[in-house]
Protein backbone atom coordinates (compact mmCIF):
# COMPACT_ATOMS: atom_id res chain seq x y z
CA UNK A 1 0.00 0.00 0.00
CA UNK A 2 1.71 3.23 -1.12
CA UNK A 3 1.86 6.40 0.98
CA UNK A 4 -0.58 8.34 -1.21
CA UNK A 5 -3.22 5.64 -0.88
CA UNK A 6 -2.68 5.38 2.88
CA UNK A 7 -3.09 9.13 3.29
CA UNK A 8 -6.27 9.09 1.19
CA UNK A 9 -7.62 6.18 3.22
CA UNK A 10 -6.82 7.94 6.50
CA UNK A 11 -8.49 11.13 5.29
CA UNK A 12 -11.61 9.21 4.25
CA UNK A 13 -11.72 7.44 7.62
CA UNK A 14 -11.38 10.76 9.44
CA UNK A 15 -14.28 12.16 7.45
CA UNK A 16 -16.41 9.17 8.37
CA UNK A 17 -15.59 9.62 12.05
CA UNK A 18 -16.39 13.31 11.81
CA UNK A 19 -19.73 12.62 10.15
CA UNK A 20 -20.57 9.93 12.71
CA UNK A 21 -20.03 12.37 15.59
CA UNK A 22 -21.62 15.39 13.89
CA UNK A 23 -23.97 17.54 15.90
CA UNK A 24 -27.59 17.03 14.88
CA UNK A 25 -29.45 19.84 16.61
CA UNK A 26 -29.07 22.38 19.40
CA UNK A 27 -31.52 22.84 22.29
CA UNK A 28 -31.51 25.55 24.90
CA UNK A 29 -33.32 27.43 27.64
CA UNK A 30 -33.92 31.15 28.06
CA UNK A 31 -35.77 33.08 30.76
CA UNK A 32 -36.57 36.34 28.95
CA UNK A 33 -37.68 38.12 32.16
CA UNK A 34 -41.30 39.25 31.86
CA UNK A 35 -41.36 39.23 28.07
CA UNK A 36 -44.31 41.54 27.48
CA UNK A 37 -45.59 44.00 24.89
CA UNK A 38 -48.01 45.67 27.30
CA UNK A 39 -46.04 45.95 30.52
CA UNK A 40 -47.34 44.91 33.93
CA UNK A 41 -48.03 46.91 37.06
CA UNK A 42 -47.79 43.68 39.07
CA UNK A 43 -44.11 43.07 38.30
CA UNK A 44 -43.26 46.64 37.20
CA UNK A 45 -41.94 45.36 33.88
CA UNK A 46 -41.56 47.70 30.94
CA UNK A 47 -42.93 46.74 27.52
CA UNK A 48 -40.43 45.30 25.07
CA UNK A 49 -40.04 47.61 22.10
CA UNK A 50 -39.50 46.41 18.51
CA UNK A 51 -35.83 47.39 18.89
CA UNK A 52 -35.59 45.29 22.09
CA UNK A 53 -37.12 42.35 20.24
CA UNK A 54 -34.63 42.67 17.41
CA UNK A 55 -31.79 42.47 19.94
CA UNK A 56 -33.41 39.38 21.48
CA UNK A 57 -33.68 37.79 18.05
CA UNK A 58 -29.99 38.51 17.39
CA UNK A 59 -29.09 36.76 20.66
CA UNK A 60 -31.20 33.74 19.77
CA UNK A 61 -29.55 33.44 16.36
CA UNK A 62 -26.08 33.78 17.91
CA UNK A 63 -26.87 30.98 20.35
CA UNK A 64 -27.30 28.55 17.45
CA UNK A 65 -30.35 27.04 19.16
CA UNK A 66 -32.81 25.25 16.91
CA UNK A 67 -35.39 25.02 19.70
CA UNK A 68 -35.61 26.97 22.95
CA UNK A 69 -37.58 26.46 26.16
CA UNK A 70 -38.70 29.97 27.16
CA UNK A 71 -39.83 31.18 30.58
CA UNK A 72 -41.62 34.35 31.75
CA UNK A 73 -43.59 35.01 28.58
CA UNK A 74 -46.71 37.21 28.55
CA UNK A 75 -48.56 35.01 26.09
CA UNK A 76 -49.44 34.31 22.47
CA UNK A 77 -49.86 37.97 21.48
CA UNK A 78 -46.31 38.81 22.52
CA UNK A 79 -44.86 35.73 20.81
CA UNK A 80 -46.88 36.38 17.65
CA UNK A 81 -45.57 39.95 17.42
CA UNK A 82 -42.02 38.85 18.25
CA UNK A 83 -41.79 36.18 15.58
CA UNK A 84 -43.54 38.31 12.95
CA UNK A 85 -41.28 41.31 13.43
CA UNK A 86 -37.95 39.86 14.55
CA UNK A 87 -37.85 36.08 13.84
CA UNK A 88 -39.90 35.55 10.68
CA UNK A 89 -40.52 31.90 9.92
CA UNK A 90 -39.95 30.70 13.49
CA UNK A 91 -42.79 28.96 15.32
CA UNK A 92 -43.95 28.87 18.92
CA UNK A 93 -46.32 27.06 21.27
CA UNK A 94 -47.05 27.83 24.90
CA UNK A 95 -49.35 27.79 27.89
CA UNK A 96 -51.09 31.14 27.44
CA UNK A 97 -52.58 32.37 30.73
CA UNK A 98 -53.50 35.80 32.09
CA UNK A 99 -50.04 36.24 33.61
CA UNK A 100 -46.56 37.16 32.40
CA UNK A 101 -44.80 33.97 33.47
CA UNK A 102 -46.02 31.53 30.85
CA UNK A 103 -43.85 28.73 29.44
CA UNK A 104 -43.31 28.52 25.68
CA UNK A 105 -41.30 26.63 23.11
CA UNK A 106 -39.74 28.53 20.20
CA UNK A 107 -38.20 26.71 17.24
CA UNK A 108 -36.80 27.07 13.74
CA UNK A 109 -38.95 24.86 11.46
CA UNK A 110 -36.19 24.69 8.84
CA UNK A 111 -34.18 22.69 11.41
CA UNK A 112 -36.74 20.95 13.63
CA UNK A 113 -40.38 19.87 13.46
CA UNK A 114 -42.89 19.74 16.30
CA UNK A 115 -44.27 16.21 16.69
CA UNK A 116 -47.79 16.00 18.09
CA UNK A 117 -49.23 18.53 20.54
CA UNK A 118 -47.34 19.79 23.63
CA UNK A 119 -48.83 18.78 26.97
CA UNK A 120 -48.94 20.26 30.47
CA UNK A 121 -48.08 18.01 33.40
CA UNK A 122 -49.29 18.27 37.02
CA UNK A 123 -51.36 21.39 36.29
CA UNK A 124 -53.94 20.56 38.96
CA UNK A 125 -51.73 18.88 41.55
CA UNK A 126 -51.69 20.28 45.08
CA UNK A 127 -49.68 19.75 48.23
CA UNK A 128 -49.94 20.61 51.91
CA UNK A 129 -47.64 22.63 54.13
CA UNK A 130 -48.23 23.16 57.85
CA UNK A 131 -51.94 22.46 57.42
CA UNK A 132 -52.43 24.59 54.33
CA UNK A 133 -52.98 23.47 50.75
CA UNK A 134 -50.84 24.89 47.97
CA UNK A 135 -50.75 24.58 44.21
CA UNK A 136 -47.83 22.33 43.33
CA UNK A 137 -46.76 24.11 40.13
CA UNK A 138 -47.67 27.73 39.54
CA UNK A 139 -45.99 27.15 36.15
CA UNK A 140 -46.74 23.52 35.21
CA UNK A 141 -44.06 21.76 33.14
CA UNK A 142 -44.73 21.98 29.40
CA UNK A 143 -43.63 18.93 27.40
CA UNK A 144 -43.17 18.70 23.63
CA UNK A 145 -41.46 16.38 21.14
CA UNK A 146 -39.27 17.64 18.31
CA UNK A 147 -37.79 15.89 15.29
CA UNK A 148 -34.41 16.85 13.93
CA UNK A 149 -35.11 17.37 10.23
CA UNK A 150 -31.64 16.24 9.14
CA UNK A 151 -31.38 12.96 11.05
CA UNK A 152 -35.03 12.15 11.75
CA UNK A 153 -34.24 11.64 15.45
CA UNK A 154 -37.00 12.66 17.86
CA UNK A 155 -36.34 14.17 21.28
CA UNK A 156 -38.69 14.97 24.17
CA UNK A 157 -38.25 18.35 25.87
CA UNK A 158 -39.79 19.37 29.19
CA UNK A 159 -39.81 23.11 29.92
CA UNK A 160 -39.68 23.89 33.67
CA UNK A 161 -39.58 26.93 35.93
CA UNK A 162 -39.31 25.94 39.58
CA UNK A 163 -40.23 27.76 42.77
CA UNK A 164 -37.89 30.55 43.75
CA UNK A 165 -36.13 30.38 47.12
CA UNK A 166 -36.36 34.12 47.76
CA UNK A 167 -38.10 35.51 50.84
CA UNK A 168 -37.86 39.15 49.74
CA UNK A 169 -41.01 41.09 50.60
CA UNK A 170 -42.40 38.41 52.92
CA UNK A 171 -43.60 39.57 56.33
CA UNK A 172 -42.58 36.26 57.93
CA UNK A 173 -39.26 35.34 56.31
CA UNK A 174 -38.78 32.17 58.37
CA UNK A 175 -42.19 30.81 57.37
CA UNK A 176 -41.55 31.76 53.75
CA UNK A 177 -38.20 29.93 53.76
CA UNK A 178 -39.82 26.75 55.16
CA UNK A 179 -42.61 27.00 52.60
CA UNK A 180 -40.13 27.44 49.73
CA UNK A 181 -38.20 24.35 50.79
CA UNK A 182 -41.34 22.25 51.14
CA UNK A 183 -42.77 23.33 47.78
CA UNK A 184 -39.47 22.82 45.95
CA UNK A 185 -39.09 19.35 47.48
CA UNK A 186 -42.56 18.45 46.20
CA UNK A 187 -41.79 19.89 42.77
CA UNK A 188 -38.46 18.12 42.34
CA UNK A 189 -40.00 14.84 43.44
CA UNK A 190 -42.50 15.21 40.59
CA UNK A 191 -39.72 16.12 38.18
CA UNK A 192 -38.00 12.85 39.04
CA UNK A 193 -41.28 11.08 38.29
CA UNK A 194 -41.68 13.01 35.04
CA UNK A 195 -38.15 12.15 33.93
CA UNK A 196 -39.05 8.46 34.16
CA UNK A 197 -42.39 8.88 32.36
CA UNK A 198 -41.14 10.83 29.35
CA UNK A 199 -40.42 9.09 26.06
CA UNK A 200 -36.64 8.89 25.67
CA UNK A 201 -34.31 10.49 24.87
CA UNK A 202 -35.62 13.37 26.95
CA UNK A 203 -34.41 16.66 28.34
CA UNK A 204 -35.77 18.56 31.35
CA UNK A 205 -34.55 22.09 30.85
CA UNK A 206 -35.34 25.54 32.15
CA UNK A 207 -34.99 27.86 35.13
CA UNK A 208 -34.38 25.67 38.17
CA UNK A 209 -34.19 28.75 40.44
CA UNK A 210 -31.34 27.22 42.42
CA UNK A 211 -27.54 27.45 42.16
CA UNK A 212 -27.21 23.71 42.86
CA UNK A 213 -30.36 21.81 41.81
CA UNK A 214 -28.36 18.60 41.31
CA UNK A 215 -28.76 18.06 45.06
CA UNK A 216 -32.55 18.04 44.56
CA UNK A 217 -33.17 15.88 41.46
CA UNK A 218 -32.06 12.35 40.63
CA UNK A 219 -31.35 12.82 36.91
CA UNK A 220 -28.09 14.41 35.66
CA UNK A 221 -27.99 18.13 34.91
CA UNK A 222 -25.80 20.13 32.57
CA UNK A 223 -24.88 23.69 33.46
CA UNK A 224 -22.20 26.19 32.64
CA UNK A 225 -18.67 25.25 33.69
CA UNK A 226 -17.54 28.87 33.49
CA UNK A 227 -19.44 32.13 33.81
CA UNK A 228 -22.98 32.75 34.95
CA UNK A 229 -26.39 32.31 33.38
CA UNK A 230 -28.03 34.70 35.88
CA UNK A 231 -25.97 37.87 35.69
CA UNK A 232 -27.51 39.89 38.49
CA UNK A 233 -26.64 37.33 41.18
CA UNK A 234 -23.47 36.01 39.56
CA UNK A 235 -24.66 32.41 39.71
CA UNK A 236 -26.31 29.72 37.60
CA UNK A 237 -30.03 28.97 37.73
CA UNK A 238 -30.53 27.54 34.23
CA UNK A 239 -29.85 23.86 33.53
CA UNK A 240 -30.45 21.10 31.01
CA UNK A 241 -31.31 17.71 32.49
CA UNK A 242 -31.09 14.58 30.36
CA UNK A 243 -32.36 10.99 30.53
CA UNK A 244 -32.14 8.12 28.09
CA UNK A 245 -29.08 9.55 26.34
CA UNK A 246 -25.38 9.35 27.19
CA UNK A 247 -23.28 12.34 28.15
CA UNK A 248 -20.99 11.50 25.23
CA UNK A 249 -23.84 12.40 22.87
CA UNK A 250 -23.95 15.97 24.16
CA UNK A 251 -21.55 18.83 23.57
CA UNK A 252 -20.35 21.45 26.01
CA UNK A 253 -22.95 23.79 27.45
CA UNK A 254 -22.62 27.26 25.96
CA UNK A 255 -23.83 30.65 27.14
CA UNK A 256 -25.04 33.49 24.94
CA UNK A 257 -25.20 36.96 26.50
CA UNK A 258 -28.69 38.46 26.12
CA UNK A 259 -28.24 41.88 27.74
CA UNK A 260 -30.32 44.55 25.99
CA UNK A 261 -28.54 47.91 26.16
CA UNK A 262 -31.68 50.02 26.34
CA UNK A 263 -33.14 47.99 29.23
CA UNK A 264 -29.97 47.50 31.29
CA UNK A 265 -27.96 49.59 33.74
CA UNK A 266 -24.36 49.44 34.92
CA UNK A 267 -25.46 47.36 37.91
CA UNK A 268 -28.15 45.14 36.43
CA UNK A 269 -28.64 43.31 33.15
CA UNK A 270 -32.05 42.90 31.55
CA UNK A 271 -33.00 40.27 30.61
CA UNK A 272 -31.27 38.98 33.75
CA UNK A 273 -30.81 35.43 32.36
CA UNK A 274 -28.65 34.39 29.42
CA UNK A 275 -29.33 31.64 26.89
CA UNK A 276 -27.91 28.24 27.89
CA UNK A 277 -27.70 25.71 25.05
CA UNK A 278 -26.16 22.36 24.19
CA UNK A 279 -25.62 20.49 20.94
CA UNK A 280 -26.87 16.91 20.53
CA UNK A 281 -24.70 14.52 18.53
CA UNK A 282 -26.40 12.46 15.87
Amino acid sequence: MNKTFRRALAAAFAMLLSAASAFAMTIGTFNIEFFTMSGSSEDRSQPYTPADMRELADSIRRSGADVLALQEIEGNATMRFFTATALPGWKYFGNDTDGTQDLFFLWNPSKVTLVGTPQLYYANRTGRFEGRKFKLFDRPPLVARFKDNASGNIYTLANVHLKSMTTIGKSDAEYAARYNLAKRAAQTKKLDELAQRLEKPAFILGDYNSPDPQKEVNFPLLGLRYGYSFDNWNNNLDYIGYVGIGRDKLGEVKETETRIRHRSTRRKDHPDHDIVAVEIRD
